[in-house]
């Protein structure tokens, strides 16, 4: 049998979620339904599928309608596709949702950016001057997100924080357009990042080749029981990608930029440089 995918594996825990919330037991959900309590428990792990049929008649039983309905009724046809696209809009993303789920479930996660500090590194400021820039954002939707990210920022602090590496280009340090004080209030911040067991910085020379050459930013989440989970974000949608070709292509970049990147301790001193 397949392994489960990230979307089935999130919409399990949102049935769950909901199940819960409604008060009804797995139990009794199963007579309701007319399955077996064991099916019930699969589908919630996400290890079994569901039909969208059954999806919308356990909504019904929980008391979820509108909008939620919608949302997890969408979730419900895409759970066993190994690509998920998601649109963006001047709400906070859908797609945050389940990049958290992904996140907050990975053993390890490697991380790259070729311009910018990653989002799980960025201080309050230089990702509020990062949202200002685009010139597209509502200053309600910048503050959205600017706090949403920042609460992403509580999974580097729990004791079960996935072991995080963090691949940045050595350009992504250079103040460019943005405050020098922010930048060097940054800088701080990925020093005391380094601090922690379980982060690892590895700064990317100029020396390894062009900005672009490694493609953009992306995230290579992995599991201890589940399949690998491929996030990649441009500017009006994001991917969720766990194809085997995909996987396999995206690895590849990983061991690559393990062997091109400064080791941890030559990234750290000259994240303190450039702090100083």
């Amino acid at each position: 049998m397949s392994k489960p995918t990230g979307r089935a594996r999130e919409l399990g825990a949102v049935l769950r979620q909901r199940r819960e919330a409604a008060g009804i037991s797995e139990l009794k959900l199963s007579r309701m339904l007319c399955v077996s309590h064991g099916q019930i428990c699969r589908v919630e792990q996400g290890i079994r599928s569901i039909s969208t049929e059954n999806v919308a008649r356990c909504l019904t039983l929980y008391g979820v309608f509108g909008e939620d309905h919608d949302e997890i009724m969408e979730l419900a046809k895409e759970a066993n596709d190994e690509y998920r696209l998601q649109p963006h809009n001047d709400k906070l993303p859908e797609e945050l949702r389940t990049l958290i789920h992904c996140e907050t479930t990975a053993s390890s996660i490697d991380a790259f950016d070729p311009s910018l500090i990653p989002g799980m590194l960025q201080t309050e400021r230089y990702a509020r001057a990062l949202f200002h820039y685009t010139g597209l954002i509502s200053a309600d939707g910048i503050e959205l997100r600017v706090r949403a990210r920042m609460d992403r920022q509580q999974l580097l602090r729990r004791p079960d924080c996935p072991q995080m590496r963090f691949f940045i280009h050595e350009g992504a340090l250079r103040p460019h357009t943005i405050n020098a004080e922010i930048m060097c209030d940054q800088a701080l911040a990925l020093v005391l990042a380094t601090h922690s067991e379980r982060c690892e910085v590895r700064i990317v020379p100029d020396s390894a080749g062009p900005v672009g050459v490694f493609g953009g930013s992306f995230r290579f989440m992995r599991y201890d029981d589940y399949l690998p989970t491929v996030y990649v974000e441009n500017a009006s949608t994001s991917t969720f990608l766990e194809g085997a070709a995909d996987v396999r292509m995206y690895r590849g970049i990983v061991n690559r930029l393990a062997c091109v990147a400064l080791s941890a301790e030559e990234s750290r001193k000259k994240v303190v440089d450039l702090a100083n």
